[in-house]
């Protein structure tokens, strides 16, 4: 497990030094590892809380230094993970595993009852079970060991060098979101803007995954929260709460904004959702360059470049059965931000580099975010007193 953790050119040299030291014994157990459709991993932890889980489902966590990262194939692209004290989770390689499939297969995990799995694998497994056995046993590679020790070492590094918070908001989720008139999806990444906004004093390039699964072959398409409207909304709400929800007129004004920023998040998730977005469409372009050819000017100019740095990538996935979910960011000044927006409470789970210390930060300031903008809906609903 340590070797698929390295880089590609690493992992490459190890597994030929594997092949080579081992022969043809080693060549077939790697084969019967890598047809596996699926890799289920017990783990020997025993995580409480989402961040602890989500430590070790996302990179085998790194507690008291030890670590599970030893105990994952990261090349597969499914892997199941149950801990010693049964939590459970699902790693997805992303290249082939979007939002949506992932979606698919935990529903269809945490609604089979263990009576029907029993009942459609009867007769094809050996209930003793007889048939497990271990494929790389009796193998003996030292000139592996080198391999070993310097993917450990990197696998340590690059988890310790990385940090992850959860927010559980609990004040309220899709249910009261929905009934003061405000998609649930675009609320939230106007609270994300807020908060992002207040942790670096200004907007960053935010990416939120569409799905296109309508069309063959279908994945996603890049929709970008950071609008003109979006813009107006965190600036007139201010680098820090102003406490002046009472002025009749500045609560109207913010209220007035966060509804335009909501209203044209929406539109612009629905031209993504139809093709009508442009990232893909620059990204088509960029590949029709041929070698030897020069691309457009365009993708050469600063602000183009800056406009691809996703400092805040988010994604959105929902699901009863679902406690947590998260992704890694995707820039070294960046953070990533998967979230579930439930009828109740909103779970957010935030990464970044370790070095910044924002994951913590941003964590409250979602909280903060999100119980400013319910005193704007409430007393707004407020009837004004007579004397």
């Amino acid at each position: 497990g340590w070797l698929s953790s390295n880089d590609r050119d690493s992992w490459a040299d190890a597994r030929d030094e594997l092949l080579k030291a081992g022969g043809a014994k080693m060549e077939a157990a790697l084969e019967k590892l890598q047809s596996g459709a699926l890799l289920l991993c017990l783990d020997d932890e025993d995580p409480i809380s989402r961040k602890q889980c989500g430590e070790v489902f996302w990179t085998g966590g790194v507690t008291d230094g030890a670590t599970s990262g030893h105990n994952r194939w990261f090349d597969k692209s499914v892997q199941l993970l149950c801990t010693n004290n049964g939590k459970a989770g699902l790693l997805g390689e992303h290249s082939m595993m979007d939002g949506m499939p992932v979606v698919g297969l935990a529903d269809h995990i945490t609604k089979t009852s263990y009576r029907v799995t029993q009942n459609k694998s009867f007769g094809l497994t050996n209930e003793g079970g007889d048939d497990i056995e271990n494929i790389f046993q009796g193998f003996d590679l030292p000139t592996v060991d080198e391999h070993i020790a310097n993917a450990k070492s990197h696998l340590n590094q690059l988890v310790g060098d990385h940090d992850l918070n959860v927010q559980s908001f609990q004040g309220y989720g899709s249910n009261y979101i929905k009934k003061a008139g405000f998609s649930p999806d675009a609320y939230v990444q106007m609270a994300i803007q807020l908060a992002t906004y207040r942790l670096w004093g200004q907007q960053g390039a935010t990416y939120e995954a569409t799905q296109m699964r309508p069309f063959l072959h279908g994945r996603t398409e890049t929709t970008r929260t950071v609008s003109p409207a979006s813009a107006a909304f965190v600036k007139t709400m201010g680098p820090r709460p102003k406490h002046d929800e009472s002025d009749e007129v500045a609560r109207k004004e913010k209220l007035d904004l966060l509804r335009d920023a909501v209203g044209i998040h929406v539109k612009y998730i629905t031209e993504a959702a139809k093709g009508k977005g442009v990232d893909r469409h620059f990204l088509g372009l960029s590949m029709m360059v041929e070698d030897g050819e020069e691309a457009p000017a365009l993708y050469a100019h600063p602000v183009f470049a800056r406009a691809k740095t996703w400092r805040v990538s988010t994604s959105h996935l929902t699901h009863k059965n679902f406690d947590n979910w998260g992704f890694g960011e995707v820039v070294s000044n960046g953070v990533g931000v998967g979230y579930a927006v439930k009828a109740d409470c909103c779970v957010f789970n935030i990464t970044a580099r370790k070095e910044h210390q924002w994951t913590e930060r941003l964590s409250h300031l979602l909280e903060e975010a999100l119980l400013e903008m319910q005193i704007l809906v409430e007393m707004d609903k407020a009837p004004s007193s007579r004397l």
